[in-house]
């Protein structure tokens, strides 16, 4: 084996490099994210000066009194709080309410200095940059940007994916390598123990995720050790084709799941 390869290999042992890596928001906590919103808005309308409610502002379904578009925009915060839940993540409903509010921002940023409702409007905006982010997006959002989380359920499942893929790739390299009259038994086993850890790496994120806990550390983890792996399939000279077909399944469920938490994993 060429020794690029097996310092690669030998590297594998030494320790799990951390990712940069924001936490993924849980059920719980963008629960309350979104109930601050709608308290947020209506405080912001409960600031604004009557004949400011009554100014025109432009929207997708035509003009409308800023009153009547701030009652829509309660509408829509109301049918997320109540769609939302484990098996739902309520992309739709979030790109709605950042398209709206991103008019509401547009129109407000165009008044005078010093209009009553700029501080309240300054902690809504605030607020719906977080919701932007845990969705993927920025605010103010652009048209037609995407939107879009996991549910519970759906990250959960994409986690599994993942421990079943790796449990595979473990034994596919290990009957690979096996057949490499240039890998020692030690070494061998060194990088199979690795595929081995990347598949309980998925099982734990798995399980934190579910219970609606905090992710941050598992998922850097993860994707630590994904990467890490990925570097030695790419620097390995000699063929593992039966390796090779269960790791390309892996690297778009790796990407996935790090979109989630706002990096990626190579």
């Amino acid at each position: 084996m060429r020794r690029s390869t097996v310092a690669l290999m030998m590297a594998l042992v030494s320790g799990v490099a951390i990712l940069a890596a924001a936490d993924r928001m849980t059920d719980k906590d963008l629960k309350t994210l979104v109930e601050r919103v709608d308290e947020e808005r209506d405080r912001f309308e409960d600031a604004l000066d009557g004949k400011l409610k009554s100014s025109i502002v432009r929207g997708p379904a035509g003009e409308a009194d800023v009153g009547k578009f701030l009652d829509d925009f309660q509408n829509n915060v109301d049918r997320l709080k109540e769609r939302m839940n484990a098996d739902y993540a309520g992309s739709a409903e979030v790109s709605t309410i950042l398209q709206q509010a991103t008019i509401i921002d547009n129109f407000f940023r165009q008044q005078p200095a010093g209009t009553k409702g700029d501080s309240e409007w300054t902690r809504l905006a605030g607020s719906l940059k977080t919701l932007a982010t845990t969705y993927g997006t920025s605010f103010p959002t652009a048209p037609g940007a995407t939107v879009r989380r996991m549910s519970r359920k759906e990250f959960t499942g994409l986690a599994s994916e993942i421990a079943d893929n790796a449990d595979q790739f473990k034994k596919a390299l290990d009957d690979d390598l096996k057949k490499d009259t240039a890998v020692t038994q030690a070494q061998r086993e060194t990088i199979v123990k690795e595929a081995d850890a990347l598949k309980k790496d998925a099982e734990e994120l798995r399980s934190a995720v579910n219970d609606d806990r905090p992710s941050a550390g598992e998922s850097e983890r993860l994707l630590s050790r994904g990467s890490k792996l990925q570097a030695f399939m790419d620097a390995r000279k000699v063929p593992t084709p039966t390796a090779q077909g269960a790791w390309g399944q892996m690297s778009p469920r790796l990407q996935r799941l790090a979109g989630e938490y706002g990096t990626t994993w190579r």
